[in-house]
């Protein structure tokens, strides 16, 4: 016999918060008592939290010098730590002004990864 869980449904993509798949066993509601999957109440509780900002907001920059000070934001669905915050400025901040508006125009998970591309070539 299998477990079937009751999953939160997501807002930003179709199926379940905690991102499982539709499978056999698996249901997706957006009643909240109804939720039996261990992972779904926190992520449910991250998903509810509003964008600070979005993909090529002019207050991107702004709001992840926020987020290096300790503050916590979300940035186009996506909670963003300290530490990527920093990593995403320190870039940034050494960036002609030419690339700079680049960089603020992508959004944040390629804004992350270029950053971290940059600062760790070797992994």
């Amino acid at each position: 016999m299998t477990a079937r869980w009751t999953h939160g449904r997501s807002a930003r993509h179709p199926g379940a918060v905690c991102g499982t798949d539709d499978g056999p066993g698996t249901r997706v509601t957006d009643e909240p008592h109804l939720i039996t999957c261990p992972d779904c109440p926190d992520a449910a509780a991250t998903e509810a939290i509003p964008d600070d900002a979005t993909t090529a907001d002019p207050h991107v920059i702004d709001m992840l010098r926020e987020a290096k000070a300790g503050h916590s934001r979300k940035i186009g669905g996506v909670v963003v730590d300290a530490t990527t915050a920093n990593a995403i400025l320190t870039v940034y901040d050494a960036a002609t002004p030419k690339t700079q508006v680049k960089i603020a125009s992508l959004p944040i998970e390629v804004m992350a990864s270029f950053a971290w591309r940059v600062l760790r070539p070797d992994s």
